[in-house]
């Protein structure tokens, strides 16, 4: 199966982070849009895995949950992978529980490392995915919109979960299926 790790966002970040993408989508850039019930913070991309490393990997995810407190959230400020001026990843970052998020995908990293699975050579950045920009076009109109938009910030919500999902390709778009919700200890 196909899986990452992610913390969930709750339903008013969610409400609010589709009204952004609306304001973004005026541009008329080529985007491929996340859909908003998919949009989540990926702590660690897996991958394609086996029945067996993913029982593994579940183990370990349970055990640095369990070792991690529960925490809040919140959300930041729109930006662009690699810049805004030539955007090709939209997101907007993690505020409230970036060290929390960040010592988590650490975490996972070195269980993925230790269990031979993919790592990733790129620093961890917290940050929810509005889109992927496919094309030129409309470019210029994205990058203003980028730049000027006024995004009213959901409130921060608890995080009390960290969650395996399967994701599944098809030409309409990924399906995301939790497979694994392994709480946060608590506070």
């Amino acid at each position: 199966m196909r899986a990452f790790v992610a913390l969930d966002i709750s339903e008013a970040a969610r409400a609010s982070l589709a009204r952004l993408q609306d304001d973004l989508k005026r541009s008329g850039a080529d985007v491929a849009w996340v859909a908003p019930g998919n949009i989540h913070l990926t702590l660690k991309f897996l991958g394609e895995i086996t029945d067996d490393q993913r029982t593994a990997f579940e183990a370990e995810l349970r055990r640095i949950a369990a070792s991690t407190p529960a925490f809040t959230a919140s959300l930041e400020g729109v930006d662009a992978f690699p810049t805004v001026p030539a955007p090709r990843i939209i997101w907007v970052g993690m505020k409230q529980g970036s060290a929390e998020a960040t010592a988590l995908a650490v975490q996972l990293e070195a269980a993925a490392r230790t269990l031979g699975l993919r790592t990733e050579e790129r620093p961890f950045s917290a940050h929810a995915t509005l889109g992927r920009v496919r094309s030129p076009r409309g470019r210029p109109a994205l990058v203003d919109r980028l730049k000027s938009v006024h995004w009213p910030v959901p409130p921060p919500w608890p995080m009390a979960a960290v969650i395996l999902y399967r994701s599944d390709l098809s030409p309409k778009g990924a399906t995301y299926t939790p497979v694994v919700q392994a709480p946060l200890r608590a506070s």
